[in-house]
């Protein structure tokens, strides 16, 4: 059974493949949306890899939700991006969250600037 050190190493890497896959295929992915990804979370057994992606929208017209069920739609081409490019004897099934911590942060900001008016 692998231990936790194990499992971090292996997100740390997988969470940096997901940062180059993302500067590499976001435009044709994306658009002009910016995805960061907040963490990764392995498994135990290294089966599944829970993925927090922030996505930031370049204009008000873009959807947040739109740009995310479009990552989710190309899921196995991102674990198999995932799979040239990382050296692990079975490549983890990649499970996609939207941590939507930071429109949280900018909520509460833009209500506390209210109040203070």
């Amino acid at each position: 059974m692998p231990n936790k050190k194990r499992q971090q190493q292996v997100a740390s890497e997988i969470k940096h493949m997901l940062g180059e896959y993302f500067i590499q295929e976001g435009k044709i992915l994306l658009g002009n949306a910016l995805v960061t990804v907040s963490r990764v979370e392995m498994s135990p057994d290294l089966q599944y890899a829970n993925v927090y992606l922030s996505i930031y929208k370049s204009n008000e017209n873009e959807n947040s939700e739109t740009i995310f069920h479009h990552i989710q739609d190309n899921k196995k081409k991102i674990r198999s991006y995932i799979a040239q490019n990382i050296h692990l004897r079975l490549i983890p099934e990649i499970r996609i969250f939207k941590d939507d911590s930071m429109e949280y942060a900018d909520r509460i900001n833009k209500i506390l600037r209210d109040l203070g008016k």
